[in-house]
């Protein structure tokens, strides 16, 4: 699940702190993560395990294990940082020399002067992981986990931001994905609400597409027509579940290719097309203009429907994969 550190914090988490009005924060996550996934053991080093049974979600906070990247390492063991911006200080090692050259006559300690940067070592932190699953039964084709790193963040301290990459980190090693919500967020509360915002479905008929893109009403012939032609593209891709929204992006569906990679459509003739890689679930419920805005991060591509597009799509697809 580990994927490469970051080194800063991205734009979209920022933007996130923007709009939180909470002076204490925590990292935390959620994903949809594969039955098959879980099997192979994607997140055994983390105490969950898909059973016969159902999934097997460990009741108390994990401490990650060091072997998952350095911040896991450096939370568990600690670390000592050379501080190459300060003058070397002079140390000393004792060696043993015989008395005048000759061990006949017994021996002595000398020090002997060296130089070295000053170290400066930080005591581990042992922070934790609190998992929860919206639906642990048997049988499902995918799961829906939070991760929360459960190390509150005080805003206002002047080490927030090393603290927030460290605890970030700490996700991304562990899960593949971060994020940041209040330091009150209840794991169920958020798990409920990402249900309300996503359908994540095997993929269907053309009809079970347009009935669910219409529950209230049915489609024109022209808004028929232009699902129906949507519904086939995205099929060509073969995805591995397809996705509705009712938030956010309320009138797109898309194909979900990888846990990290979504192609989202609009049934409304004439929008863009976007592909998603990253964190989907969050940046798919920005509007046209907060993504246009810049303020989210690049982690998606806007295609728009202009002859050549489908080609365009898959070779957006083909970069990510």
């Amino acid at each position: 699940m580990a994927k490469k550190n970051l080194r800063t914090i991205p734009p979209p988490i920022r933007a996130r702190l923007e709009r939180l009005p909470d002076r204490n924060v925590v990292a935390a996550v959620l994903r949809v993560i594969p039955a098959s996934n879980l099997r192979a053991g994607a997140l055994g080093h983390l105490g969950v395990e898909l059973t016969e049974a159902g999934l097997i979600v460990p009741s108390d906070p994990i401490v990650p294990p060091e072997e998952s990247g350095k911040y896991s390492d450096w939370n568990r063991n600690g670390r000592e940082v050379i501080r190459k911006d300060l003058p070397k200080e002079t140390h000393y090692h004792s060696v043993e020399t015989p008395n005048w050259g000759d061990r006949s006559y017994g021996t002595h300690d000398v020090d002997l002067p060296y130089k070295k940067y000053p170290r400066d070592f930080y005591a581990p932190i042992l922070a934790t992981i609190s998992i929860a699953c919206a639906d642990p039964r048997p049988g499902r084709e995918q799961y829906g986990l939070t991760f929360r790193v459960d190390r509150v963040l005080d805003r206002q301290s002047e080490d927030f931001e090393a603290d927030l990459l460290a605890v970030l980190n700490l996700l991304q090693e562990n899960v593949g994905a971060c994020g940041v919500e209040p330091s009150g967020v209840q794991l169920e509360d958020y798990l409920r609400t990402f249900a309300l915002a996503w359908e994540v479905l095997p993929p269907g008929t053309r009809e079970e597409a347009v009935a669910r893109l219409f529950t209230n009403r049915a489609p024109s012939a022209a808004e028929r027509t232009v699902v129906e032609a949507r519904y086939d593209f995205l099929m060509s891709l073969s995805p591995q579940r397809l996705v509705y929204g009712t938030s956010g992006f309320q009138r797109y569906f898309g194909a979900l290719l990888a846990d990290d990679l979504v192609v989202f459509e609009n049934i409304e003739y004439g929008n863009a097309i976007y592909v998603m890689f990253g964190d989907w679930q969050t940046l798919s419920q920005r509007s046209r203009t907060e993504l246009l805005s810049g303020r989210f991060g690049d982690s998606f591509e806007r295609i728009l429907h202009i002859e050549g597009w489908e080609q365009r799509v898959r070779q957006a697809i083909a970069a990510h994969q």
